[in-house]
């Protein structure tokens, strides 16, 4: 590739597109809980949203981004990471707010079933055994099963 006219500037707009995907990935995600939380305000319920979904989330994000306490990220990443935290947080406490609206009936997911494997694939399949990335390959799994 550095044999290539122009390889360093390839290379530079690759890793911009790259950031540009995450920039809309992130404000996107962003707008999503915004509204969530917008809609269950103004509706003062929560009928039609399954607490396990957000019970996941919370955890995914309380586990996956305990690096917070890194001082070596930007202000960008740490203000994400908070926002996702405290706002699944508070979509939780909406849950108690508005527990009456709330449809135990069809949110009939145990979440033992996803946590017990979920929690063994991450002690076998991590690649490193630090605290931190057992979480992360922890998130990875329970992630994939609240979507």
């Amino acid at each position: 590739m550095d044999k290539l006219h122009g390889a360093s500037n390839f290379v530079n707009f690759a890793a911009y597109s790259w950031n540009i995907f995450r920039y809309i990935g992130d404000y996107l995600h962003l707008g999503g809980i915004l509204t969530l939380l917008v809609t269950i305000v103004k509706n003062k319920s929560v009928a039609g949203i399954s607490r396990t979904t957000q019970i996941l989330y919370c955890i995914v994000f309380c586990t996956r981004y305990l690096d917070l306490f890194d001082h070596t990220q930007s202000f960008y990443l740490v203000f994400f990471k908070l926002t996702y935290i405290v706002t699944s947080i508070i979509v939780l406490v909406c849950f108690y707010q508005f527990d009456s609206t709330y449809a135990r009936r069809h949110d009939t997911c145990n979440m033992t079933i996803i946590l017990v494997p979920c929690t063994i694939a991450a002690l076998l399949l991590t690649s490193d055994y630090s605290l931190l990335e057992v979480l992360w390959t922890f998130s990875e799994f329970i992630e994939g099963f609240a979507m």
